[in-house]
């Protein structure tokens, strides 16, 4: 009994000790008054402006802006970046740092991914006619805003059979992986369809699986 009594006191001395030795004086970082750029990151087609902002704490800073590389992104003295994007070799995007400049020296960037733009554009909701030789691929897009609801892509009549591939950011494949919808009927009578499309580009590739010609093509947002 006197044994355990001991134990029981030894224990608590112990961490009575150990409770004498926490140390409660540690800090912690406040990041609420930091200075940040928006977007801090962003991947953008080529030809689609970005306007930047620069706070600290939330409130509206002054600042001079400066691009990296003015040949992928230019910026104006409101922050308003416009992209462009030739990209080397086989390289299917362009980089570039746009910052900004507080008049204390301090510094932040954003870092910009521009992406290269192939295929004929198409027109919402306006059709064109397609056609072509037995393995022929023919591309297109089309640039999908935010908030659309819908996007419908369509193919129909003519003759022949020509084969429907759609996939957003980069142009779809035929290979298994390679696309997010493919519509591979006998003939032309071909669809793709997309509730709450996510913004940006969107690239429609036609595989022609025998000749064929005067099929239409539309692509339809919506609302």
């Amino acid at each position: 009994m006197k044994m355990r009594t001991v134990a029981r006191l030894s224990a608590l001395g112990v961490v009575a000790i150990l409770g004498g030795c926490v140390d409660n004086s540690y800090e912690t970082t406040d990041l609420s008054n930091r200075f940040e750029v928006a977007p801090s990151y962003i991947g953008v087609d080529e030809g689609i402006p970005v306007q930047m902002t620069a706070t600290q704490g939330g409130e509206p800073q002054t600042v001079t802006w400066e691009s990296s590389n003015t040949q992928v992104a230019t910026v104006t003295a409101g922050g308003l970046v416009s992209t462009n994007c030739t990209p080397a070799g086989s390289a299917t995007s362009c980089f570039a740092a746009v910052t900004a400049t507080k008049p204390d020296g301090s510094k932040k960037s954003s870092s910009f991914t521009v992406y290269n733009l192939v295929g004929q554009p198409l027109t919402n909701n306006v059709p064109v006619t397609v056609g072509g030789a037995v393995g022929a691929d023919i591309l297109y897009r089309i640039y999908v805003p935010e908030g659309k609801t819908n996007l419908s892509v369509t193919m129909s009549g003519g003759t022949g059979d020509l084969d429907l591939y759609v996939r957003r950011g980069t142009p779809p494949t035929t290979s298994v992986g390679g696309f997010t919808c493919r519509s591979w009927n006998a003939g032309n009578g071909e669809s793709c369809t997309f509730t709450n499309p996510q913004a940006g580009t969107w690239y429609i590739r036609i595989d022609v699986y025998e000749d064929g010609a005067g099929a239409s093509l539309r692509a339809v947002m919506t609302p």
